[in-house]
């Protein structure tokens, strides 16, 4: 069959959707011009279509060489990487489309994107802003240079942009979360909580509320002789962070229900009626609402936060790594310094164990690492690989005279049971410590260190360094925690 016909067939294809149907007919006239630059670039869109990122990788790469100044296949194989996680090379691949097509405000909005991968936010914002000025009604790029203003600490214009985005396309995904964001940032929570809502919609938040019978709890519905089941969501902070509305459900006289990951169950008895993990069969319950919904329901007010300590470790387990420790040797240091590395911020959030060096140097302390998979370089930092789950955390963390943590599930535990905790945030820190506080209505034990430049973690760790050095002088001086 001829080539063109073939060609008019695959677009034809494409058009209605039906990639693999185009991809054949790509893959038919290519049998007579395996090197036609056009069919090649257009197999690599179908097949990319089809989910075969390797194959349409391949086809564009070749239809590349055969002619390089095509801008739309240097453009498309870098939305193929970064897709892929390879935002280095997809910021090459635009940069050549760029070079190509200078005028193109969509190239550089994807090179802004891939800036932002490569947490480069200042870079990003140049070309998304670019970007937007060539096409000021493209709602989603907005979107993208919002996301970029939180990265660069500017929550007030980030807000402004995705209110422009919502007003462009109401539906458009992530720009209502993102609203919600910039404001709880902000302080202006009670806004801020009802925006935060718009998450449920989002296909990543679905399975926390899925085939649910019966109605969700909003707040004002009375719970006395009722049984409320509470959803856990997102990551193992979060738990640790928004199970305190447990208890204040429970005084209201609800039967609570809460259900949480496997690991945090040890740490949370006591805290509701049921704990159950997910997939566990649910007794019968009257309501439910996830966990960070509460917030929302609750009215929850940098004022109002229900603060007070609301976990504390097992009496048995405490007895247990009491005996563990021996005798005590300094000032007692709990140590986190990485999180979750399946976290999109990870990279940002955590930083390398060498890092922690100022910390060891500080004479008259005893560090121990609060992470069981922790095998510590540093001889100076004391490993408990028989950490078993968070009830053992909890005692670790108890016994403890100052925890020092990254942005992580350790630091909501010490803070969690009232323990002193020292956090250590990234410059672009989450929502939830808003902006440039050295304390949280969340932990009232707690202290924040913030960076004042990105990834720059030396002038944070030094002055945790200082502070610590202060707190084992006046212990020396006699006024130790004797736990």
């Amino acid at each position: 069959m001829d080539t063109e016909l073939l060609l008019a067939r695959g677009n034809a294809a494409m058009a209605a959707g039906d990639g693999p149907a185009a991809a054949d007919c790509y893959r038919a006239a290519l049998v007579a011009s395996p090197d036609h630059a056009g069919l090649l670039y257009n197999l690599g869109n179908a097949l990319r279509a089809c989910g075969d990122t390797a194959g349409a990788e391949a086809a564009l790469r070749h239809s590349l060489a055969v002619q390089p100044d095509q801008a739309a296949a240097h453009n498309n194989l870098g939305n193929l990487l970064r897709a892929t996680g390879r935002p280095a090379e997809a910021l090459e691949a635009y940069r050549r489309a760029l070079h190509l097509a200078p005028r193109d405000g969509q190239v550089r909005g994807n090179l802004g994107t891939a800036l932002i991968d490569l947490h480069r936010p200042e870079e990003a914002a140049v070309w998304l802003g670019q970007a937007v000025a060539a096409d000021p009604a493209d709602a989603q790029t907005r979107v993208n240079l919002a996301g970029a203003m939180m990265l660069r600490r500017a929550p007030a214009a980030a807000l402004a942009e995705y209110r422009r985005a919502r007003a462009l396309a109401p539906d458009l995904p992530g720009a209502a979360l993102g609203e919600a964001i910039a404001r709880l940032t902000l302080g202006d929570w009670i806004a801020g909580w009802e925006a935060y809502e718009a998450r449920l919609l989002e296909p990543r938040f679905r399975p926390y509320t899925t085939d649910l019978p019966g109605p969700r709890w909003h707040g004002p519905e009375p719970v006395r002789g009722r049984t409320l089941l509470l959803l856990s969501e997102q990551g193992l902070g979060d738990t640790l962070q928004f199970c305190r509305y447990a208890p204040l459900l429970r005084a209201r006289g609800a039967r609570v229900v809460l259900q949480a990951p496997p690991p945090l169950l040890p740490v949370l008895r006591g805290l509701a009626d049921v704990l159950a993990a997910p997939g566990d069969t649910l007794p019968p319950f009257d309501f439910w609402c996830p966990l960070m919904s509460l917030p929302r329901a609750f009215a929850t007010t940098p004022a109002t936060v229900p603060a007070a300590p609301y976990l504390a470790a097992d009496p048995a387990v405490l007895r247990r790594w009491r005996g563990r420790l021996g005798a005590r040797r300094g000032l007692r240091v709990g140590l986190a310094w990485a999180g979750n590395a399946e976290h999109r911020q990870d990279a940002l959030r955590s930083l390398p164990q060498p890092a922690l060096a100022p910390l060891l140097d500080v004479p008259g302390i005893e560090a121990h690492a609060l992470q069981p998979e922790a095998r510590p370089a540093d001889g100076r930092i004391r490993s408990h690989p028989d950490l078993a789950d968070f009830a053992d955390a909890a005692a670790l963390a108890a016994l403890m005279d100052v925890v020092i943590s990254v942005d992580t599930a350790t630091a909501h535990l010490a803070g969690a049971l009232g323990r002193p905790v020292w956090i250590l945030l990234a410059r672009a820190a989450d929502f939830r410590w808003m902006l440039d506080r050295t304390d949280t209505p969340w932990y009232p034990s707690a202290r924040l260190f913030r960076q004042a430049r990105p990834r720059d973690w030396a002038e944070v760790v030094g002055d945790a360094a200082r502070a610590l050095r202060d707190l084992a002088g006046s212990r020396r001086a006699g006024r130790w925690d004797q736990r």
